[in-house]
């Protein structure tokens, strides 16, 4: 099927609520104070909208040629790719860099994994690593998202799969709400906190709300986690680590990354909004980093060594969660 494309800056983008004329999506559940409300417990999810793409569907459109995409979802992903030719290889690469950091963990020796905002199961890169992973290893990953269709879809494939439902699981919850998500998968058996566990945050962050302060996010993982565990964590920049070779590709980079984020309003929310190197590494500053420090999806574990940015641009890290101290506490974290 030949799918039209969608003219840029037209059409219907997201203007603060469902405004279905029926009200069928609850209208009154996707404004903004319901939304924070939402991110911040785990129990509060929001309610699936039928008139708007869903991020997920629309990253399964550019991923995995939309076979669980609908048709607004297809349009929103050719309208992504014609703004960042490059959007195919960056959700490519942010695969790759997760399928390293889960395989790092497994010479690690640690064999439990946890997906935060995992999308669906057989577009995960951490579910297929983890899957596929040495017998006498025997990992499991939990996927945490808040999407319904994304929960159906996975009871669907663990039945076709009987190694998955072996080694993995899917919950739906919150995933900014990380205390309370912990303590749920540890009273169900499916973590246990008292072993090193590897937490991913990959493409998370940025999806979080302007009240959710994405820093407490990770430090209470910290708190919870046991010392030792990792966190890989990427999040979409609008500034390059490395001075561009040339001062228009920062202009293009910026330029494009704010159409990008913009394509994304005709999704429900929540939208993504991209960060500086100065704020990445705020995020992620109570969690001791493992070599190199801040690089890219693209170039993790090495240095990022290039000059040459392109949208969607993705700083990437890997944490350690530290040995803690005896007066550790931070005033004001939830």
């Amino acid at each position: 099927m030949t799918i039209e494309p969608m003219p840029e800056g037209r059409g219907r983008y997201w203007n603060g609520k469902c405004s279905h004329p029926r009200g069928g999506c609850g209208a009154e559940l996707f404004e903004a104070h319901c939304r924070i409300r939402q991110q911040r417990h785990w129990g509060e999810l929001p309610r699936l909208c039928l008139c708007y793409p869903h991020i997920s569907r629309v990253e399964n459109a550019i991923v995995a040629n939309g076979d669980r995409a609908w048709l607004l979802d297809r349009k929103v992903a050719k309208e992504l790719k014609r703004i960042a030719p490059y959007a195919k290889t960056a959700l490519r690469m942010r695969r790759a860099f997760t399928s390293r950091v889960i395989q790092c963990a497994l010479d690690d020796g640690i064999t439990q994994f946890v997906e935060l905002g995992s999308g669906h199961l057989h577009t995960s890169a951490a579910h297929a690593t983890v899957v596929g992973a040495d017998a006498e290893q025997d990992p499991t990953i939990v996927l945490v998202d808040h999407e319904p269709l994304v929960l159906a879809h996975a009871h669907g494939d663990f039945k076709d799969d009987p190694r998955a439902r072996h080694r993995s699981a899917m919950v739906r919850g919150n995933v900014f709400a990380v205390g309370k998500m912990l303590t749920h998968l540890s009273k169900k058996g499916l973590l246990d906190l008292n072993q090193r566990a590897c937490v991913l945050a990959v493409d998370l962050l940025h999806f979080a709300e302007p009240e959710i302060d994405g820093r407490s996010v990770l430090w209470r993982l910290a708190q919870h986690l046991h010392p030792g565990s990792l966190v890989p964590i990427t999040h979409l920049a609008d500034e390059p680590l490395l001075a561009p070779a040339n001062a228009d590709d920062l202009v293009a980079l910026r330029s494009v990354t704010a159409r990008w984020c913009r394509a994304h309003q005709r999704c429900g929310p929540p939208h993504p909004r991209p960060c500086s190197v100065d704020e990445f590494a705020r995020l992620i500053a109570d969690l001791d980093l493992l070599e190199p420090g801040i690089s890219t999806a693209r170039s993790w574990p090495e240095p990022e060594q290039s000059r040459h940015p392109r949208a969607p641009y993705t700083l990437a890290a890997v944490g350690r969660v530290p040995e803690r101290r005896a007066d550790a506490s931070r005033a004001g974290a939830p």
